[in-house]
């Protein structure tokens, strides 16, 4: 991950959207704005820090990973203000944070309780402050890719939604997205779900190096569903979820 990371498309994709998703919230200030003071940022779950990167300056960025491994991968790309910890019990202060991240965390099998790591995000966050939450679709997408990353579950939309009011949180836009490549995607993932080669399926995941053209075609493909971000997508390959920390709050859009 940390050596593809930086130009792989998915990932590239997955940074600008999470960037647009805080700033049609009102939590990211504009690049250049140097008229306010930077909201505090935690990436729960942060990996090796290429998200919190992305967003610097315009963040004050704090991570927190379970993996040692990660957090010095994080470290080497000028992340300071990081903490070991997991994700169900927050070693924080709360009321702290604007902006919450979680990024391909929640659906991990070391994560036991998905639920208790969202109401750990509510209580963290300050009144008014913003979570977005990115997370694989659909349980019957499992495959050889879920085996390999350690998968221990998928999500629909509806249930997102319902896990986030659950956590007190309020959601303000749900959405699928992959959606262009989801036909083609969808197939190759049934065709290589576990134990459909009884013996011979080794998993492995999906990710890996890709020949230049191929990278920015999938990228390209990417951005031109990004593009038609006003089509509410049926399906897609991951679930881009955005919530607020607050009693009452703007009526839930993107359904």
């Amino acid at each position: 991950m940390f050596s593809l990371e930086e130009d792989y498309w998915w990932y590239r994709a997955l940074r600008r959207r999470i960037a647009r998703a805080l700033e049609r919230a009102g939590a990211l200030p504009s690049r250049g704005d140097a008229s306010s003071r930077p909201p505090r940022c935690l990436d729960a779950g942060c990996g090796s820090g290429m998200v919190l990167a992305s967003l610097m300056p315009r963040v004050r960025a704090f991570g927190l990973d379970a993996s040692p491994e990660a957090l010095a991968l994080a470290r080497s790309r000028d992340l300071t203000r990081l903490l070991r910890a997991g994700v169900e019990a927050l070693p924080l202060k709360g009321d702290t944070f604007d902006i919450m991240i979680s990024a391909d965390v929640l659906y991990h099998r070391g994560v036991a309780d998905d639920r208790a790591a969202l109401r750990e995000a509510g209580r963290c966050l300050r009144p008014g402050g913003v979570l977005v939450v990115n997370l694989p679709a659909f349980s019957w997408l499992r495959s050889s890719h879920d085996e390999a990353i350690h998968t221990a579950r998928r999500y629909t939309a509806r249930e997102v939604r319902a896990k986030l009011r659950a956590a007190g949180l309020r959601p303000l836009r749900v959405r699928y997205w992959n959606s262009l490549l989801f036909p083609l995607w969808a197939l190759i993932r049934l065709m290589r779900r576990p134990g459909r080669q009884a013996g011979q399926d080794v998993p492995e995941s999906d990710l890996a190096a890709l020949p230049r053209w191929l990278n920015r075609t999938l990228e390209m493909l990417l951005a031109l569903e990004e593009a038609c971000d006003f089509i509410p997508w049926p399906a897609g390959l991951s679930i881009l979820a955005v919530a607020r920390k607050e009693e009452q709050g703007p009526r839930e859009v993107g359904s």
